[in-house]
């Protein structure tokens, strides 16, 4: 894929990290966002484990 500027190309790249680490579900956190999981982390409503 080719951008017109550099510009739309980091906002691109930017778009898509802050998809994959905050919103797509995470096997390890049971198929939750990391943002779903730290909200009902915070809520009580998750047991971490060691």
């Amino acid at each position: 894929m080719r951008f017109v500027t550099r510009r739309l190309a980091q906002d691109e790249v930017m778009e898509w990290l802050v998809f994959y680490n905050n919103r797509r579900p995470h096997s390890t956190l049971g198929y939750l966002s990391p943002m779903a999981f730290e909200k009902k982390n915070f809520a009580g409503e998750i047991k971490l484990v060691a």
